[in-house]
């Protein structure tokens, strides 16, 4: 049996979460991510990603790494592992910048390519419709139609009979079957009925090929092709080329299945020795092919706010930062104390009265208290403007002997005693005043 026939324990938590976040009853679409053939970024979670079968590799003791184009540091690979994310064949260029990989580069090289025919969404959806709750199995039968039908409209764009140099030609016209039998090296120990193993587009190989995996037909569900140079020609080692009819067995929800993960196990063991350079071609079947490697670093600086959805977070960031600085901006400038106020100023309570007259926006009334202040005893109204500024007002003889009611509420002086200061301004009153009455 195979090392690697049982997944660690660590690869498979992200899926059972994964089925527990649904079962349990949150958003269907809201967390169930189907992005194809993907092993990092948004791919890395995807029941449709490919980095569980990445991590099985790591397992094993080799380097794994992702790359999007074909370019110098790929050449430098051991082992690419090819998911393209479209249902064309591989590229004229691509398939000839393989060729020359394979070729003419020392050492033993592999090249592993998974024709996309297959979709893990509709079996993710069908294994976690019977632990979810009553009421929402009829949504989870929706969205198993769903991906379906998407699958089916997108691979209605697949070719028929294309052609990827002499390695193989695809065809799309035969019917979805299930595979009910497993013949081949890679079959022992595998039960077909366990397995959810199916295909629907043929991949059939071109030329002298090693078939590893083959239904109850004989056709085909993994084959390789094997290329030996002796160390006599102008260069040394193995180039092979595997080739997979798709990943039903090999993307993130299938692995969940134990069946699966011995035949992926398989194809794990099969590439050699440890500490191998693995890398994951991450492109559709027409990758950019590059003389010189694009920066292989992350962005920096403005850059971060064209990376999406980290410029539109960045940009909401500094925004607060910058109402935030304003609200808090100190005011330079020499330091200086400020004067105390003084406790004896009577300006301020008149400022301070004024403030409260004016706050009642009201004039009449203003002037009515102003009015009332000055008559009741404060300083000299208008009437005593024309005496002199010096000397206060002289009380009259006659409102000394006035009556306690008269006291009680004053009033202004009369016409006489007013003519009779007139007469001495400045001085004392010429009237001989009257003993006030004895209290009673």
């Amino acid at each position: 049996m195979s090392r690697h026939a049982a997944t660690p324990p660590r690869l498979l938590p992200p899926l059972a979460v994964l089925l527990l976040l649904t079962a349990s009853g949150c958003s269907m679409r809201e967390y169930v991510n189907e992005s194809y053939g993907a092993r990092s970024a948004r791919g890395s979670d995807s029941v449709n990603g490919t980095s569980v079968l990445g991590d099985m590799f790591e397992a094993a003791g080799h380097d794994v790494r992702s790359w999007r184009v074909m370019s110098p540091s790929l050449e430098k690979a051991d082992v690419i592992v090819w998911f393209p994310d479209d249902f064309q064949a591989p590229s004229a260029d691509a398939v000839a910048w393989l060729e020359n990989w394979l070729y003419y580069s020392d050492g033993d090289k592999t090249l592993i390519y998974i024709s996309r025919d297959y979709v893990a969404g509709p079996l993710y959806w069908r294994s976690a419709k019977p632990m979810a709750p009553q009421p929402q199995q009829r949504e989870f039968a929706t969205e198993q139609r769903q991906s379906q039908t998407n699958f089916s409209t997108e691979r209605a764009s697949a070719p028929t009979g294309a052609e990827a140099g002499e390695w193989f030609s695809l065809d799309r016209r035969n019917p979805t079957k299930k595979v009910v039998e497993l013949r081949g090296p890679w079959a022992e120990g595998v039960s077909a009925a366990k397995a959810k193993l199916e295909h629907r587009r043929y991949l059939t190989p071109g030329g002298a090929t090693d078939t590893l995996l083959a239904d109850a037909a004989g056709h085909p569900l993994v084959s390789e092709t094997t290329y030996e140079y002796d160390y006599d020609s102008w260069r040394y080692g193995e180039a092979r080329v595997v080739m997979i009819e798709n990943g039903s067995f090999l993307l993130n929800a299938a692995l969940v299945n134990h069946e699966h993960r011995k035949l992926a196990g398989r194809l794990v063991d099969s590439i050699g020795p440890p500490e191998l350079d693995v890398v994951f071609l991450e492109s559709n079947a027409s990758p950019n092919v590059l003389e010189q490697d694009p920066s292989g670093g992350p962005p920096l600086g403005l850059a971060l706010l064209r990376v999406w959805p980290l410029g539109a977070v960045i940009a909401q960031l500094a925004a607060l930062g910058m109402v935030y600085a304003a609200a808090r901006l100190p005011i330079f400038g020499v330091p200086r104390r400020l004067e105390a106020p003084a406790l004896t100023d009577f300006g301020r309570h008149v400022r301070a009265l004024g403030r409260l007259l004016a706050g009642t926006r009201d004039r009449a009334y203003a002037y009515a208290q102003l009015r009332a202040y000055f008559q009741s005893g404060g300083p000299a109204g208008p009437s005593a403007a024309s005496g002199s500024a010096d000397a206060p007002a002289p009380v009259a003889a006659s409102e000394s002997a006035a009556a306690p009611e008269s006291a009680a509420a004053p009033g202004p002086a009369s016409a006489a005693d007013t003519a009779e200061t007139a007469e001495a301004p400045g001085g004392p009153a010429t009237a001989n005043p009257t003993p006030a009455a004895a209290p009673a």
